[in-house]
């Protein structure tokens, strides 16, 4: 089982990590977001699945 942290930092602001099913949302979906909220693409450096190396 791979474990997340509860909060990451980014762009010197922490943030809470989104559970679990939004993650496995934005794996099946062609945009994923931001801590910040903007929406990406899910390999962009930014997205919550690049953060938290998923992708």
């Amino acid at each position: 089982m791979f474990d997340l942290p509860t909060t990451i930092t980014w762009k010197n602001q922490t943030w809470p990590v989104p559970d679990m099913d939004q993650l496995e949302e934005w794996v099946m979906d062609s945009v994923c977001e931001t801590p910040d909220g903007d929406c990406v693409e899910p390999d962009h450096p930014d997205s919550w699945l690049s953060l938290l190396n998923l992708i």
